[in-house]
């Protein structure tokens, strides 16, 4: 099993979070991305493709899961995992109710990689599934090909 070759999305207002979260993905491989400003989440978030998106529950500004239900909204299907250091009850129901897992921080890196390599797990097998159908074949030509050679046949004429 691969890494998606899209990035993670790491959006917490805590530096040190988004930074340890960051190094243990990059360390296992991953693109990762992270930010402190939840005001540009959303917008981020339907912008961009990313693997996963990590959102914190309590931020200043937009919470996670607004940001979570913004990216279901965009992109349907697309993995998510809130993270809360306020793990309580409320923020269970609210990770239920939008269909993701929560993880309570501070969390030990196994989880947050074993969480992680779960919910991207299905989508690198879907890619990788279309690459095999397809045999990485783009349909385009290469130099040399069949293309090439009526292109310069049509010149010619």
């Amino acid at each position: 099993m691969g890494v998606p070759a899209e990035p993670v999305l790491i959006i917490d207002d805590d530096p040190a979070s988004c930074r340890f979260m960051a190094e243990v993905l990059a360390g296992a491989g991953y693109g990762v991305e992270w930010t402190t400003d939840d005001g540009g989440a959303i917008e981020r978030v339907c912008r961009s493709s990313y693997a996963l998106v990590i959102a914190d529950v309590s931020m200043p500004g937009v919470r996670g899961p607004e940001i979570v239900a913004g990216l279901e909204r965009a992109r349907p299907g697309s993995p998510a995992l809130l993270v809360s250091a306020f793990a309580d009850g409320a923020a269970h129901a609210e990770a239920r109710r939008l269909g993701v897992p929560l993880l309570a921080k501070p969390f030990p890196s196994e989880l947050l990689l074993a969480t992680v390599r779960a919910l991207t797990a299905s989508r690198t097998s879907e890619q990788e599934s279309q690459e095999s159908v397809s045999g990485g074949w783009t349909g385009l030509p290469t130099h040399g090909g069949p293309a090439s050679t009526t292109r310069k046949g049509a010149e010619r004429g």
